[in-house]
This record gives C-alpha cells, structure tokens and sequence, in this order.
C-alpha cells in the first residue's frame, strides 16, 4: 500500500536586526521512508500506472519521471516512489548514470536527510568527478542548512566552499551568488555580501533575489533609503515573475507549491519594502 505523503513548505525567513531575509522556498516531503528491500509491491503498485514511454525505460528514468524531472515536467511527484527507482538503480549499477547519485541526493536533501544527501554527492563527485558541476552547489546548500540547524562552523565553511566552487562552474548563475549571500547574512557578515552581489550584477542585474539579497546588505550596513531602493526594483522584478519562471528557479518542489511559493516571495519582499518605512 502506498504511502500518503505530507509536503510542509519551508521557508526561511531570519529575523536579524530588524530585516527579514527571503531565502530559497524549499519542500520537504516528511513522509514514511520506503525499505526497498522489505517492500516488493511497491514495485508492483506503481508499474502499473506508468505511461508507455516510461514502462521500458531504465530504473533511473522512472525515477526522474516520479522526480517530475523529465522533460514535459508535468505530474505526478512522488518523492517516495521516485527514491524508490533511485535506490533501486544504484543497486542495479552504481555508474549506469552521471546523473544518478546527484539525484538521489537531492531527493535526500528535499526530505531533510541531509546528511545522507552529502554522502550521494560526494559519491558523486567519486565516480564522475565535476561530469555533473551543479553537485557543488548542493553541496553548498546542504551544508548550508546543516549549519543553521546546529550552527557548527565547519558547517558554514563547506557551504561557502561549495558555492564558491559553483559560481567558478557557472559564473553568470544568478543562485550560487543568492545563496552565498545568505550564508554570509546567516553569519552577520554583512560588508562580505555587498562585494558579492555587485560581482553578480555584472551578470544579472535584474534578478529580483539579488537584488532583494543587495538589499538586505544595505540595511545591514546602515543605508535605508538604498537599501529601500534595492527592495522597490526587486519588488518590480518580481512581480514580472511567473509561475513558470518559479519553477524553472526550484525544479526540485512539488509543482503544486511553485504558485504559493511565488506569492510568498513576493509577500516577504513587501514586508521588507515596509522595513524601510519605518
């Protein structure tokens, strides 16, 4: 019998001197963790629901189609069902995919098994070494999430390491540049983030996160009426966002959440606009 799964939206919103930091909107799927090995109707259940195209295709195809990683990216996601495929695929060959363990890793990591999440992509980088770059990036954000968790300064060190070696990978990403910034407010390293996210501009000057992220460095550093001014663009910005263009930007959330999300960004932006009100 398969399992319900409970989606609980995460959003991280820290409250630091009065400024509130719009990061990543993140699902975690807090659901019952299926035992491939105990659990052979699983197998049964969901075989007889996939469409032709994927019925013979690979372990790790079904797996990306219950990821809603394939390439129409319409429904069904099924975390559950897709770490299913995955773990079966890694049993099958553990190299049969460059893309394998940097996916079932970030099934680990959007179920909040962050640690086991690091343990794929290092065993990614293991077997394919930088074949896939983005491994970086996750590693970064993995760690940073530990961090605000336990708050261990190792923690933090990996997570501003693996971003740094993601923007050498992809330079004019907008999100390595985002996420770094975050780790750095996390910390209070306020002045680190305004060199930063300038580098970024040179890039990208019109992404609503940067420059709400721009934003809440200037507030930081004591400058409200730019910072008010970061916040009012990225609020323009942000309002020419669609629900397309959010799930482009977090391809790994359950599609029912992209709308909400975009909205809650959007929010949270407003409220950061009113901080420089008062």
């Amino acid at each position: 019998m398969k399992h319900q799964s409970l989606l609980v939206k995460l959003t991280f919103c820290f409250l630091l001197f009065g400024v509130v930091l719009i990061f990543s909107v993140i699902v975690l799927s807090k659901q019952p963790i299926l035992n491939v090995d105990e659990d052979t109707s699983n197998q049964q259940n969901v075989s007889q629901i996939l469409p032709t195209k994927i019925e013979n295709g690979t372990l790790f195809d079904k797996a990306q189609y219950y990821f809603n990683q394939d390439e129409d990216q319409a429904p069904p996601y099924d975390l559950e069902t897709a770490e299913y495929y995955f773990k079966k695929a890694i049993e099958e060959d553990p190299a049969s995919n460059p893309l394998l363990w940097y996916q079932a890793g970030r099934v680990d990591f959007i179920n909040g098994n962050f640690d086991e999440a690091l343990s794929k992509f290092d065993t990614q980088v293991q077997y394919f070494g930088d074949q896939v770059p983005n491994v970086y990036y996750m590693i970064g954000l993995t760690n940073g999430y530990k961090a605000r968790i336990a708050g261990y300064e190792g923690d933090w060190k990996k997570a501003e390491d693996g971003f740094q070696k993601s923007i050498t990978f992809f330079p004019g990403a907008p999100w390595p540049y985002v996420d770094l910034a975050w780790i750095y407010f996390s910390q209070g390293k306020f002045t680190q983030m305004k060199p930063l996210l300038e580098e970024a501009f040179t890039h990208d000057s019109n992404n609503a996160w940067l420059l709400n992220m721009y934003g809440l460095a200037l507030l930081n550093t004591g400058d409200k009426l730019m910072a008010r001014e970061y916040f009012l663009f990225a609020q323009e910005q942000a309002e020419e966002l669609t629900v397309e263009d959010w799930s482009r930007s977090y391809p790994g959330n359950d599609p029912q959440l992209w709308e909400p999300g975009l909205n809650e960004f959007k929010s949270l932006i407003a409220k950061n606009v009113a901080l420089t009100e008062k």
